[in-house]
């Protein structure tokens, strides 16, 4: 799973009738590349996240989803309980495929952090929040081989989703009081 790819600033949209010159990637561009090896467990715990933040809306293949308050509502109040439910897995390496899969989900469907009725200082969006962060933190402080990752690419890759997530979290006027404290 590509996590973060290459920007071209040079790209104009208006060029289509231009042949893309496939380029040489210099050592520099590719060290920014970030990915997450994904396993078949992997896989059916990202749709099991999607499913799950999309309200079950994700397994529809018309492409076309809609959220309202309830919904988002929804989706804070079981976060908790899937972070648990991640956590009670056999393996670290199942509980961290688990958190994977739900973090992913909520980042792909980030309908839930906008439109809630959850947002209060003390309430159920910051627990929600919270819960996931320790989660993560706890998860990351195992070994690469107790997770069942690489160090290579899944271990930035994983850190770099993280990143993005407690970036929209902080973008959110909803969630941006409530930090995202994933690292140890």
């Amino acid at each position: 799973m590509l996590v973060v790819g290459l920007r071209r600033d040079d790209e104009d949209e208006d060029s289509e009738d231009e042949e893309d010159e496939e380029q040489e990637l210099t050592a520099a561009q590719v060290a920014t590349l970030r990915h997450i090896a994904i396993t078949p467990a992997r896989d059916k715990a990202i749709t099991a996240g999607h499913a799950f933040a999309s309200c079950g809306q994700s397994e529809d293949d018309c492409g076309f989803a809609m959220f309202n308050t309830s919904h988002g509502n929804e989706v804070i109040f079981g976060i908790p309980r899937e972070v648990k439910k991640a956590l009670k897995k056999g393996t670290a390496a199942m509980q961290f495929d688990a958190l994977l899969g739900l973090t992913h989900g909520l980042k792909s469907f980030d309908s839930w952090m906008h439109d809630n009725e959850c947002w209060e200082k003390g309430g159920e969006l910051e627990k929600a929040i919270k819960a996931l962060a320790k989660a993560w933190r706890d998860t990351l402080k195992k070994s690469n081989s107790e997770l069942g990752i690489d160090a290579e690419f899944t271990r930035p890759g994983i850190e770099s989703l993280l990143e993005q997530f407690q970036d929209e979290l902080e973008e959110c006027e909803a969630s941006a009081e409530f930090p995202f404290k994933w690292r140890a």
